[in-house]
């Protein structure tokens, strides 16, 4: 029997294998439903490629084919537990006729299964009725070694005989069909020549034609380098090629081997990442936090290092067939890959605290510390995508082109849907560049239904959250920072404060005169003026008599509030709100002491009522 044939038939395994085996598809099934989705994507029209003739090409490969036979397991493990009973494809198969093209190709490809299935005789003899006369069964293993690598043929994208009856078509062609094949010219080196039709007999049945089994050596020649893709249909048989060397082979001392050094592994991955934890809060202690940092980070990517060391040794200790032998390779690196990306991660955070700290000594400004943040937002970011799509393309056998282009085409569907994302993000742009706060900066912020006081606690890409005066947490999207009023308390250099005070109506100047100087003499007075920040600063109290009150004269007075010396913001100060309403009452106090020593009175609301008696009337 030539390769070919071969190539085709199930991997023949024993009843005691399977029930064994099946203990381990129930574990596996649940990381079915998480990892299934990560299995290489399949080429148009067809299922995941399942690579039989070299398992070990490639790390994605060799991920793909764990996750397929992960899922043959599981339909394994469905389909014993599902009631009812099986179709029995060799007495009752589903097709067996010519009668449409549907009929005329899943015919052949069924029967062409039992041969693979071991039951040559029945599976040729159904084969070679959907081929024209004069074929012979080398013709049949070479047509159907050309299907597998087309991948599995559904019916349902087959004419049945409405179809037909409809159209009233002669000839069905099932290769190439435009798009649908368009991955195996993309795929191969040499491009195919010849077809794969069926034609309509004059008795109404459908044969393959002539010069498809002309042709099928150079379609075959064409795609042998392509791997067979088998469908759903194998009985869990994948399932047990790929998992019985691991369970029939490893014998109690292998399994004890790689339990034990696998838990050494994690023994001296953790306690030495304790140890540099230790060996780092001492250090820190010392006021050298840079060299603490750095200690942290090399404990999370050595310790991981150490549990891939022992890894790797430990796995050397199980019998791995073909398809999962890769890992032993692919899975060290995978783990290796993640302890760099750690360490490149602590060593931007070393980078960045030792910036800051060179920051502080410089005196740059808060606005250099907010641009280091973004800036190590931004590194760490592109580290762990760089990881992500790493993993993807050398783990999982993921083609990052088109990866990427199927984002850009979801992208654009969900351009419309993500407008406020987007200008959330232009918002956070918005906010590095204009600078209208920083973070620890206290706010005042305009919104449409309310105004909104707080202290800036962080400025992400898409939202800026605040904590108020209450403790409550406000997340507000950046979006509403670019046509919006934002008062920045934190950034102003003084308040200037306006005093209104009032006296009662008198026929003389000289009360007002008075009242005026000793509101001068306040906003001058030593303790004042030293609490003021005044001290050397031009900008003088002033004190006026702008207008007439109702029931009173109206006595105006302006004095300021420094937050710190040379013009320097209330952030770099110890200064604020609490500070000026401390200053508020001491000038308050004065005011009302100094009023009272001079004897001179505040004019407050007063009501006049004036009884008259009725024999006065008249």
């Amino acid at each position: 029997m030539d390769e070919r044939r071969w190539a085709h038939y199930a991997f023949p395994i024993g009843s005691g294998a399977s029930m064994r085996l099946t203990g381990l598809s129930v574990l596996l099934f649940l990381f079915l439903a998480l990892g299934g989705a990560a299995a290489q994507p399949a080429p148009p029209g067809g299922a995941p490629v399942r690579d039989t003739a070299n398992p070990e090409e490639g790390s994605g490969g060799a991920f793909s084919s764990l996750l397929e036979a992960v899922e043959s397991g599981s339909r394994l493990l469905i389909e014993k537990m599902q009631p009812g009973e099986a179709r029995d494809r060799v007495e009752n198969p589903r097709f067996n006729s010519q009668e449409s093209p549907r009929a005329a190709i899943m015919t052949f490809t069924e029967a062409m299964d039992l041969v693979g299935r071991g039951y040559e005789e029945l599976g040729y003899q159904r084969a070679l009725a959907s081929l024209p006369a004069g074929a012979s069964r080398e013709d049949a293993d070479t047509l159907y070694e050309v299907f597998l690598r087309l991948g599995p043929v559904s019916p349902a994208t087959l004419p049945g005989p409405e179809q037909i009856e409809e159209t009233g078509d002669t000839r069905y062609e099932f290769f190439p069909r435009g798009t649908d094949h368009l991955w195996v010219w993309q795929a191969v080196e040499t491009s195919p020549r010849g077809e794969i039709a069926v034609l309509r007999q004059p008795g109404g049945h459908w044969l393959f034609s002539e010069r498809t089994i002309a042709g099928a050596d150079d379609l075959y020649e064409a795609m042998a380098s392509l791997p067979p893709r088998f469908g759903d249909n194998d009985g869990g048989q994948y399932f047990l090629k790929v998992f019985a060397p691991l369970v029939e082979e490893t014998g109690p001392a292998g399994w004890l081997g790689f339990v034990a050094v696998t838990v050494l592994g994690i023994a001296l991955g953790y306690l030495f990442y304790k140890l540099m934890g230790r060996l780092a809060a001492r250090i820190e202690e010392n006021d050298h936090s840079l060299a603490a940092s750095t200690l942290r980070g090399l404990g999370a990517s050595g310790g991981l290092v150490l549990f891939t060391i022992a890894f790797t040794v430990a796995i050397g200790f199980l019998s791995l067939g073909p398809v999962l032998r890769p890992l032993r390779f692919s899975v060290p690196k995978f783990l290796l890959v993640i302890a760099v990306a750690l360490l490149v991660i602590s060593l931007i955070d070393v980078a960045a605290a030792f910036i800051r700290r060179h920051i502080d000594k410089e005196g740059s400004g808060h606005y250099d510390h907010m641009l280091v943040l973004i800036v190590r937002r931004i590194l760490r970011t592109f580290i762990v995508v760089l990881v992500l799509l790493f993993v993807l393309q050398n783990m999982l056998g993921f083609n990052i082109g088109a990866l990427i282009v199927g984002f850009g085409v979801i992208g654009l569907a969900l351009s419309l849907a993500a407008q406020d994302s987007v200008k959330n993000l232009f918002g956070a742009v918005s906010i590095y560049v204009n600078r209208p706060f920083m973070i620890g900066d206290w706010i005042r912020f305009k919104g449409q239904w309310a105004t909104y006081w707080g202290t800036v606690e962080d400025i992400k890409l898409q939202a800026t959250k605040l904590r108020d005066l209450n403790g409550n947490y406000i997340t507000l999207p950046n979006m509403l920072f670019i046509d919006r009023e934002v008062e920045n308390l934190s950034a102003r250099g003084y308040i200037r404060r306006e005093v209104n005070l009032t006296l009662p109506y008198r026929p003389d100047a000289r009360e007002v005169e008075r009242a005026m100087q000793a509101l001068r003499d306040v906003f001058c007075d030593e303790e004042v003026v030293e609490d003021a920040g005044m001290e050397g600063r031009e900008d003088e109290p002033h004190v006026s008599f702008p207008e007439f009150g109702e029931g009173w004269l109206i006595i105006r007075g302006y004095h300021w509030y420094f937050m710190g010396q040379n013009d320097e913001a209330q952030r770099d100060t110890q200064r604020g709100w609490f500070t000026y309403l401390d200053h508020c009452s001491l000038v308050n106090r004065k005011i009302v002491d100094l009023f009272g020593e001079r004897n001179i009175e505040f004019a407050f609301p007063t009501q006049t009522i004036e009884l008259i008696r009725g024999d006065d009337r008249a």
